[in-house]
């Protein structure tokens, strides 16, 4: 089945002419879909808050995955959307629907629907310039869970180096969930061993079920071997959101001669 990755953004930019158009205000509720065998049906609402201007609309539901740590998304039947193509009027809202198609399985089912802000026919300008303006376009990506069967919690850390960071400060902290259901990571706080802290960080990242997520974090120098604690707010229900772990800092990568 073909692959593909998407960058995660919240603007997606069109390029037709260097003259500037405002982005469009556009809104969604709930931020977050369940569906379930029992209630395989939900919905969401998106809205138009601009008063002046008409927005087109395409909904697609993606298979989400993760790979090596970062996000992939996969077309997919699983989970349906009606409509797939909207427009929403000036201040209008539209109710866009979502059908589970599949049954729960072993682990937890993750997708996401993508709402997409689509051009406008030729973007011409109406200022008299003639020419045709640069639109900013939203996307939006709502994550969709559809629960395990049975619940099993497991969760392993480790650090590796070679993050992002610049001048031998970059890490990249892995999250291996070999459980049935994602986590979401809220905040992040790492000490070293004695209660030294090092980082803290808000941030919204998710491990999915039985897969594992990356976070790039930019440490200071530190010796190899040294103990680092790990503390993360979650969105799991008390009194399973707080997490911590015990981590050892790698040593560098050796440089080829």
């Amino acid at each position: 089945m073909r692959r593909f990755f998407l960058l995660w953004s919240a603007l997606l930019p069109c390029v037709l002419m260097p003259t500037s158009a405002p982005a469009a205000s556009l809104s969604v509720a709930p931020l977050r879909i369940v569906l379930t065998p029992e209630r395989p049906v939900a919905s969401l609402t998106m809205g138009n808050s601009d008063e002046t201007e008409e927005i087109a609309v395409q909904a697609e539901v993606l298979a989400w995955s993760q790979e090596d740590g970062r996000d992939v998304y996969q077309p997919t039947r699983e989970v349906l959307v009606n409509p797939s193509i909207f427009r929403l009027p000036p201040g209008g809202r539209q109710i866009v629907r979502l059908g589970l198609q599949v049954p729960a399985g072993a682990a937890e089912r993750s997708y996401r629907v993508f709402l997409r802000q689509l051009p406008r026919d030729q973007a011409l300008a109406t200022d008299g310039a003639g020419g045709a303006k640069l639109q900013t376009l939203l996307r939006i990506g709502v994550p969709i869970f559809v629960p395990p069967l049975q619940l099993r919690r497991a969760l392993q850390w480790r650090l590796q180096a070679g993050g992002t960071g610049g001048g031998g400060r970059g890490h990249r902290l892995m999250l291996d969930n070999q459980g049935s259901e994602h986590i979401q990571l809220t905040q992040l706080v790492v000490r070293r061993e004695g209660g030294a802290e090092l980082l803290r960080k808000s941030l919204s990242h998710y491990a999915l079920a039985g897969q594992s997520a990356g976070i790039e974090l930019d440490l200071p120098a530190l010796p190899p071997d040294t103990r680092l604690h790990i503390e993360a707010a979650t969105d799991a229900p008390e009194p399973l959101s707080t997490v911590t772990a015990t981590v050892l800092v790698p040593r560098a990568p050796a440089v080829p001669r």
